[in-house]
């Protein structure tokens, strides 16, 4: 740790409905609690010197608020993976779980791996809304598909009206998801630079809309690094698992958002049915891959050739696709 490191406050803060709790990470002072209200907050926020580090786990929208003001003021901010967390804990022995020792572990964890961390950008209002419109989308998708299982799982077809009633609610969830899409493209309409992106990302071969939208919406927030991050972002990177001679089987660590993780997925589905991509496609295959493989190494690819296309601001182009795997 850094001498620079050792003079800033870092801050644990364990979040509720209710209230937050807080702890610091290299004080005796003893846990705060104060309420999760924007008056509260701004007031605790107030009384902190300059420049601290403040760590938080998302929790839905309960945490949104505190990262917002936070970083408002000028402090340093991180929204962290609960199971990240949960598991740092478990490897520092915790010894029980209350609000104020969940705290006090996000202050260790943030103290001691900052470096490694990403910062949080408070998102502009675009940004919010696409991703709002990208969650709600997400959320009648799952519930579309779980009632679709439940009446081929439950033989209610024989009955007429429990028919009708499905097909109702089949009719109304496929109008919301319209809606939904309709929204998507007026709102990314209206700011004709990110329009003019996503039209880019929409020429490659296997994006449709609903992906470029996404894509645009992580790209514009997050200050990828390069590549590497791009993937690593989505969780399609492979997590070694070797000790001295011994290389286990390599397993996707699938961190980060889970609807953008299948959106790229599904777009490697349908870039593996096109002209450009299924010859590599059936390399995969070839070399002994299964099928599931073979995807994830196209949708790797796909989100290597988004992020340059995005970076650079230059058309797709198919000649320019490399032949191996990514």
């Amino acid at each position: 740790m850094s001498d620079s490191h050792k003079s800033i406050e870092v801050i644990g803060a364990d979040i509720s409905q209710c209230e937050i709790v807080i702890a610091w990470a290299r004080s005796q002072r003893p846990c705060q609690r104060i309420a999760n209200k924007r008056e509260a907050i701004v007031v605790w926020l107030k009384q902190l010197p300059a420049s601290c580090v403040i760590g938080m786990e998302a929790t839905g929208r309960l945490h949104q608020q505190l990262a917002d003001l936070a970083a408002g003021h000028g402090h340093v901010v991180y929204v962290l993976n609960p199971k990240h967390v949960a598991s740092y804990a478990r490897d520092v022995g915790q010894r029980g779980k209350t609000d104020p020792m969940d705290a006090g572990v996000i202050a260790r964890y943030v103290d001691r791996e900052r470096d490694g961390l990403h910062r949080y950008v408070v998102p502009s209002a675009l940004q919010r809304t696409l991703r709002d419109l990208i969650s709600q989308r997400a959320s009648v998708v799952r519930h579309t598909t779980a009632l679709r299982q439940s009446i081929r799982a439950t033989g209610t077809r024989s009955n007429r009206a429990l028919k009708r009633a499905h097909q109702g609610a089949l009719k109304s969830l496929n109008t919301l998801l319209a809606e939904l899409n309709n929204e998507l493209k007026r709102v990314i309409a209206h700011n004709d630079e990110l329009e003019n992106k996503r039209k880019q990302l929409q020429r490659i071969r296997g994006i449709g809309f609903i992906n470029s939208a996404a894509l645009t919406h992580r790209f514009d927030h997050t200050p990828f690094a390069n590549s590497d991050a791009v993937v690593a972002a989505y969780g399609l990177d492979p997590r070694p698992k070797d000790s001295g001679t011994h290389q286990g089987k390599r397993r996707l660590t699938k961190q980060g958002n889970a609807e953008d993780r299948r959106l790229i997925y599904l777009a490697g589905q349908a870039a593996a049915k096109t002209k450009l991509f299924k010859p590599i496609y059936r390399a995969l295959l070839a070399r002994g891959l299964a099928t599931t493989e073979a995807i994830v190494i196209l949708a790797r690819k796909l989100l290597r050739i988004a992020f340059a296309i995005w970076t650079s601001g230059q058309p797709f182009k198919p000649d320019m696709v490399g032949k191996k795997p990514c």
